[in-house]
């Protein structure tokens, strides 16, 4: 698994070459800043996600959980939740609820079925978070995208020039052997350094003697 992180991350870190170019260079800011914007979307559709998919997915399983019991001139008696409510609680759950509603933000929407109360308020609440998700959140992140666009666009050559400047900067402080090869390169740069320092002090200690 984290090998496969590994090299997700490796393919990502490849796109930094193309801040050398002029016209590709912008482009990755606009990635990146589009990105920023994203997850502020990504929090706001969060919580009508969770409310619409807890409530509907509670709504729908009710009757496999709960059993209503009633006397014989039709009032409710009591009601008894299966197994006395434990071993509920699984982690395929919270895995079910996340599926049942993060598909209708893409449109996928799936039949509903049954005619009791618990399906129509699912039904009645589906039509309306697929309609805000599909809507008026996705239009609102378009247009954060496009605000965003525009305002690197009209910049796009200085941040080019600074992109290429930091490319630059970094790989002429990089060392020239590769890893693990880079580890003589530090070693020597560490002797060196020391040698350094102790011919400084040498030096300032005579300068003082005399």
């Amino acid at each position: 698994i984290f090998l496969c992180l590994d090299l997700i991350l490796w393919f990502v870190r490849t796109l930094e070459l193309f801040a050398a170019f002029e016209k590709l260079g912008p482009k990755l800011i606009m990635i990146f800043d589009t990105m920023k914007d994203f997850l502020f979307f990504v929090c706001f559709l969060l919580i009508f996600l969770f409310g619409y998919s807890i409530s509907s997915w509670s709504l729908m399983t009710t009757d496999n959980q709960v059993s209503w019991n009633y006397n014989s001139d039709g009032s409710l008696f009591n009601a008894t939740v299966s197994g006395a409510g434990s071993g509920l609680w699984t982690w395929q759950l919270l895995r079910d609820v996340i599926n049942f509603g993060v598909w209708k933000i893409f449109g996928q929407v799936d039949s509903i079925d049954g005619t009791d109360a618990y399906s129509v308020v699912t039904f009645i609440l589906t039509i309306l978070f697929v309609a805000v998700a599909n809507v008026l959140l996705l239009s609102v992140l378009i247009a954060l995208f496009n605000i965003t666009i525009q305002n690197v666009q009209m910049q796009s050559h200085r941040i080019w020039r600074y992109q290429r400047f930091l490319l630059v900067s970094e790989y002429n402080n990089k060392p020239p052997l590769p890893p693990p090869f880079n580890t003589i390169y530090y070693l020597y740069s560490i002797i060196c350094y020391i040698i350094k320092k102790i011919k400084h002090y040498n030096q300032k200690h005579r300068d003082g003697i005399l």
